[in-house]
């Protein structure tokens, strides 16, 4: 079926004003002009349309989009199905949320006893699957599902002290890691630095399902090869601090 850009307009949602646009910039060209000059949109275009609705509501900006759609090896399905898995995720997050919180009302109306363990249930189960959503397939690729599902599940049973220990070890790294960043040269046996590693690996050891030297190293490298584990802790400190933990972590398990 083949539709004008006001038909078109009208089935999307999108105004006949922004499809010209998306034409000028070659963002969505027409399939044809018509005799009467005018623009004329098939199955392709409907199509095209529709993906870039969705990767705007992703967040994508145009011009990425542009250029994301032109990729010989762009495939659609894939990059939906990413999509769907995140969004999946956030829904959970938001199911376990309102859970916790309607049973947290009823808590304090006094309708409802709750464990002290089940009033962090819903913010254990939201770190869970955001972990999953930013690095599950890469961490699942290279420990295998059953590692990372014992992880999860560790996760999952934390009990309210050790999660606070967990925060106070990633809190205590971060601080000593600001201090080695504020000095001139940086003394890898310092006690500084050995204080980043002891942090780490008491995070690493109260979050995984188990521990070792090797374990630890490939996280090092992992954390400097992928922009999204590297910049989690370049954030915190707003400087390039991965390459240095990385240093630690091998200096101190060697």
């Amino acid at each position: 079926m083949e539709y004008s850009i006001n038909q078109l307009a009208k089935i999307s949602g999108v105004s006949s004003r922004t499809l010209r646009y998306y034409d000028e910039i070659e963002l969505l060209k027409p399939k044809r002009i018509s005799s009467s000059n005018y623009r004329v949109y098939g199955k392709e275009e409907v199509d095209r349309l529709q993906q870039i609705l969705f990767l705007k509501k992703f967040g994508v900006r145009l011009e990425s989009i542009k250029k994301l759609l032109e990729q010989p090896d762009y495939d659609v399905t894939n990059l939906l199905q990413d999509q769907y898995q995140k969004l999946l995720i956030q829904k959970m997050e938001l199911e376990n949320l309102l859970d916790t919180l309607d049973r947290t009302l009823k808590y304090y109306k006094g309708e409802e006893i709750m464990t002290d363990k089940e009033k962090f249930e819903a913010f254990k189960q939201e770190k869970i699957q955001e972990n999953e959503a930013k690095y599950g397939h890469e961490i699942r690729e290279k420990y295998g599902d059953e590692v990372i599902d014992r992880s999860n599940e560790q996760w999952a049973h934390m009990s309210q002290e050790q999660f606070a220990e967990l925060q106070e070890a990633e809190k205590t790294m971060f601080t000593a890691l600001g201090e080695l960043l504020a000095q001139d040269s940086v003394d890898l046996d310092s006690e500084t630095a050995k204080k980043v590693f002891e942090s780490h690996k008491k995070w690493l050891t109260i979050a995984a399902p188990f521990y070792n030297a090797e374990y630890h190293r490939n996280l090092a490298d992992m954390y400097v090869a992928d922009e999204r584990f590297a910049s989690y802790y370049n954030d915190r400190t707003s400087r390039d601090s991965v390459a240095l933990i990385h240093d630690i972590i091998y200096h101190y398990t060697a």
